[in-house]
C-alpha cells in the first residue's frame, strides 16, 4: 500500500471519528465523573450548583481583578464561552432541555455536558460553537477526550503512572 493511499484511509477513518457523539453524552457516569471533577479542581471551579449564589459570583469576579463585579462575571458564563457547543449535530447528542435559566451544551475544555448559564475559571471569550463544522473541527483536535470511556482524571492518572514508570 502506498503512504499516499495510507494517508487517504487515515482522513476518512478521522472525518468518520470526529462525527460521532462525544462519549460523554452518551455515558451517564462518565458525564458525571468529568463533570465532578470540574467543579472540583481549582483550576476549573466549575459552577455554581446554585445559579443566584452571589457567593459564588463574588469570588469568580475576584479572577478577573479588583474592577469587576460580580453582576459583570455573571456574563462570562457557558453560554458565550468558546468551548461551549450548541450545534445541531451536537443537539442530537444531548439529552432534552433543561430550564427556564439555559440550556445544555458540550464542554470541548472539560468534556461534559455543561449547563448554559453557569462558568468556570478557563471560560474564554468567543462562543458558542453553532453550527456543525465548527463543532466537528473542535471534536477532530479533541479527538482522544472526546471519545475516551473513562474519566479525565483516570486518564491523568494513568499518564502520571507511565511517566512514572520511565
Amino acid at each position: 500500500m502506498k503512504k499516499s493511499q495510507l494517508r487517504n484511509i487515515i482522513k476518512e477513518e478521522t472525518e468518520k471519528v470526529s462525527k460521532e457523539c462525544p462519549a460523554s453524552t452518551q455515558d451517564l457516569e462518565l458525564n458525571t465523573a468529568n463533570r465532578n471533577r470540574a467543579i472540583k479542581a481549582d483550576f476549573i471551579k466549575y459552577g455554581p450548583l446554585n445559579l443566584s449564589d452571589e457567593g459564588y459570583w463574588e469570588e469568580y469576579a475576584k479572577k478577573w481583578g479588583k474592577t469587576t463585579s460580580a453582576e459583570e462575571a455573571k456574563n462570562s458564563n457557558c453560554s458565550n464561552c468558546v468551548a461551549f457547543d450548541i450545534s445541531k449535530r451536537m443537539e442530537t447528542c444531548m439529552p432534552g432541555s433543561t430550564d427556564e435559566d439555559g440550556r445544555l451544551g458540550y464542554c470541548w475544555m472539560h468534556h461534559f455536558k455543561c449547563h448554559s448559564a453557569r462558568t468556570c475559571y478557563t471560560w474564554a471569550a468567543g462562543g458558542p460553537i453553532k453550527d456543525d463544522e465548527s463543532s466537528h473541527d473542535w471534536q477532530k483536535r479533541n479527538l482522544k477526550g472526546a471519545l475516551a470511556k473513562e474519566p479525565i482524571e483516570a486518564i491523568e492518572e494513568n499518564v502520571i503512572k507511565a511517566l512514572k514508570i520511565l
